[in-house]
């Protein structure tokens, strides 16, 4: 930030904008602006608050400034001829170091419709090369179902605090044996898990009974006493509808999901999401539907269950490997979707998800046992792949290298 001697509030707006979403501190602000007094500063930044076009961060000796409008969505035209497109992206460690001030002092972020759009999305390059890695794929038979029923059961489970290991994962889902020290709705968790599955893999179709139909699933109680209490699981009556008249509160999160009792509204977006979903090529349709019904938080609960498994709909409809998000980096996952909720920003997100992708696809394909016995390292392989779908350069491990050979 170089120094300016005019402190006009057109170009104070533009220098905290310039700041990024973690905005600036009213120090280094003084720095910028030689010539003007603290006073006047601090004067110029009440003005900016109080017309809503900038916000405060943090309290105190902490507080920083930050643009009221960081969304990564711009709007293009106006009235029916509005389009929207992506905005350029803030750089990662600005993002990030949004995410260090408490939620409680981050300004609240209302639901913005525009955010059901197509835009922001995985970059069609990016997409390309993940479809490419699929040429080895496994064949998805029911030998395949049962490894990915304890892989996903396990894997989305612990992205939801579970307790359970993968082993005790496959004991519960192949011998019905329950690790009777850890809590029974962990078990129960694992066990709606594998009958959410078991209904996507007969049912592959992408529609608002399927996605209904997959968080009935998830959230069902059984009667289970342990689970009445449980923030898994829901009453029959909100189970397999999207939400009228429930109020959902996102934990740890400035964002405020929309609540609009009375008016249909949920239902209908949840239908606009679907319909926006089947016009893009699956890959694309996977990480849409990950990162908007969490969005509009389509159910009073397992909303972000019911996304993972969504996402997996596009992909096995088109023959592809399905993402078991095994691996998966739990504080990057949860991240990402804040920054997305709160910024409009999928760069986290995004980076989550083809890392947890390309994962996927190492463990579901068939490699030659020559590769398999010759120094094959999984975290080396997908790494230097990972690289190849971000930047599109090709591998130079041997073993990664065997993805695009096929």
């Amino acid at each position: 930030m170089g120094r300016e001697t005019t402190l006009t509030a057109e170009a104070l707006e533009r220098a905290i904008t310039d700041a990024g979403p973690a905005g600036v501190s009213p120090e280094d602000l003084e720095q910028h602006y030689s010539d003007a007094s603290r006073s006047t500063l601090n004067r110029r930044l009440r003005e900016l608050c109080a017309t809503g076009r900038v916000r405060a961060i943090g309290k105190g000796r902490n507080t920083r400034y930050a643009s009221a409008a960081p969304f990564r969505v711009r709007a293009i035209g106006k009235g029916r001829n509005t389009r929207y497109a992506s905005a350029a992206p803030f750089p990662v460690e600005d993002v990030v170091r949004y995410f260090e001030t408490d939620w409680q002092e981050r300004p609240a972020v209302g639901f913005r419709e525009e955010q059901l759009l197509t835009v922001p999305s995985i970059a069609p390059e990016k997409a390309g090369r993940l479809h490419k890695l699929n040429a080895r794929s496994r064949p998805l038979d029911k030998k395949f179902l049962a490894d990915f029923l304890i892989d996903f059961s396990w894997a989305s489970s612990v992205l939801e605090g579970s307790t359970y290991s993968a082993i005790d994962t496959q004991a519960l889902i192949e011998y019905g044996q329950r690790n009777p020290d850890k809590p029974v709705e962990d078990a129960l968790l694992i066990l709606n898990h594998k009958n959410a599955i078991e209904y996507l893999w007969d049912h592959r179709d992408l529609s608002v009974e399927t996605l209904c139909r997959l968080q009935s699933f998830l959230t069902d109680r059984h009667g289970i006493a342990e689970a009445m209490e449980s923030d898994h699981f829901l009453p029959d009556g909100q189970r397999g509808v999207p939400r009228e008249y429930e109020e959902v509160r996102l934990g740890r999160s400035a964002y405020n999901p929309p609540f609009r009792p009375g008016t249909g509204y949920v239902s209908k977006a949840l239908g606009q999401i679907v319909g926006t979903a089947r016009t893009l090529d699956p890959i694309a349709t996977a990480f849409y539907l990950m990162t908007r019904i969490p969005y509009l938080q389509a159910f009073a609960n397992g909303n972000k269950r019911t996304s993972r498994l969504a996402a997996n709909l596009p992909l096995l409809k088109a023959g592809m490997l399905p993402i078991s998000f095994v691996d998966f980096v739990k504080a990057d996952y949860i991240t990402g979707l804040s920054a997305f909720y709160e910024l409009g920003d999928i760069q986290i997100i995004e980076r989550a998800f083809i890392q947890g992708y390309v994962r996927s696809i190492v463990r579901g394909s068939e490699l030659p046992a020559s590769v398999r016995v010759g120094g094959f390292r999984m975290d080396e392989v997908v790494q230097d792949l990972v690289k190849y779908v971000q930047s599109g350069r090709l591998p130079g491990n041997p073993g990664a290298a065997v993805f695009l050979a096929a």
